[in-house]
This record gives C-alpha cells, structure tokens and sequence, in this order.
C-alpha cells in the first residue's frame, strides 16, 4: 500500500462512521416529523468510500410543505459537513426506478 491509499484508508472510517450517525439522526428527526427517509446508494450497500455522497429517498407522496421539511431535517443536518448528499423524492420517480432504489436499502439491512 502506497503512502496515498494509507491516507484513504485512514481517513475513510471516521468519515463513513460520520455519515452512518448523520443518517441515523436524519432518520429519527424525519419520524419524529412523520416522514420516512431510508438510506440508499453507496451507504446503503456498505461500499460508501472516501469520496461518497450520501443518498437518501424521501418514501411516499408529499405535501409542499411536507417536502419542504424533508429538505430542512437533511440539510440542518448535514450542513457543514465536507459530505455532499442527494434527497431523491418517490413521487418524483418512476415506479421502476423505485423499486431499483429500494433494492439496495433492503439488501443493506
């Protein structure tokens, strides 16, 4: 291992162990508001890397100012951090791609 993929790999744990404490509190803070927002992507299939942003899929249809309060929990929550992240809407999606989401949030449990 060269002196380069040392630091990655130094590095990646605590900035994977960040993102899975932000996502667990996005997801409480999202109940405690009635929504359901679950993980997806590269965190959800346990390959988040050093350079992953964290996807997430807001679960069923919204209201405007419903949606607008998905955007504030994950914002509020992951502003400031150096991790960029993607808020993904169900109703925004085709059910195809849906189901193509959800594969990896299940397969990560």
């Amino acid at each position: 291992m060269n002196r380069m993929q040392s630091l990655i790999a130094e590095r990646l744990e605590p900035r994977r162990a960040q993102a899975l404490r932000l996502v667990d509190a996005i997801i409480r803070d999202a109940a405690n508001s009635g929504l359901l927002i679950i993980p997806i992507g590269s965190l959800a299939r346990g390959e988040f890397r050093i350079h992953s942003d964290i996807d997430l899929l807001v679960r069923a249809p919204l209201d405007a100012s419903r949606r607008l309060r998905a955007e504030q929990i994950v914002a509020n929550h992951l502003r400031g951090t150096d991790i960029p992240y993607d808020l993904i809407f169900e109703a925004d999606l085709d059910a195809d791609r849906v189901e193509e989401l959800l594969h990896d949030a299940l397969h990560a449990c």
